[in-house]
């Protein structure tokens, strides 16, 4: 299973989304399902674990919504990530500890597979939804100015 699956990449679409809106508004799931094509039941289920993991709350009522539950500075993709996918990005839950007498290559290839994984995991950590913003809003004024040309 890649590590960026449809499901990650929702929920990253739709907390990019709620980062481009104005603060204080509330959007409906129906409205980032939308704008992002995404299945409005299956952007339910992703917005329900977002939730559960403190990355975007819910507002109920008239007006109510999704809403970031921080500033997206302060949302690390490695979060998302996690929250999604889990915290074994590519290699699955150990089977204990490899002893590298017995399994040489085993261990050695175990080794290799955690050392990419620390370093994947320490960029997604690096990284915030403001950045993935900050990348949007620049496209977008790189294509408003082309099509003024």
């Amino acid at each position: 299973m890649p590590l960026f699956s449809a499901k990650l990449d929702y929920a990253l679409r739709a907390v990019l989304d709620l980062a481009l809106q104005p603060p204080d508004k509330a959007c409906q799931s129906r409205d980032i399902a939308a704008r992002q094509n995404i299945r409005g039941p299956y952007l339910d289920q992703i917005l329900a674990v977002l939730k559960r993991e403190g990355i975007v709350r819910s507002i109920r009522g008239a007006g109510g919504g999704y809403t970031l539950a921080r500033s997206p500075g302060r949302i690390r993709i490695g979060e998302i990530v996690r929250a999604v996918v889990g915290d074994h990005l590519l290699v699955g839950g150990s089977n204990g500890v490899l002893d590298p007498g017995a399994a040489g290559s085993v261990y050695v290839v175990r080794q290799f597979e955690e050392e990419i994984e620390s370093k994947i995991a320490d960029i997604l950590d690096q990284s915030t939804v403001a950045d993935l913003a900050s990348k949007k809003q620049r496209l977008d004024d790189s294509l408003s100015y082309m099509t003024g040309l």
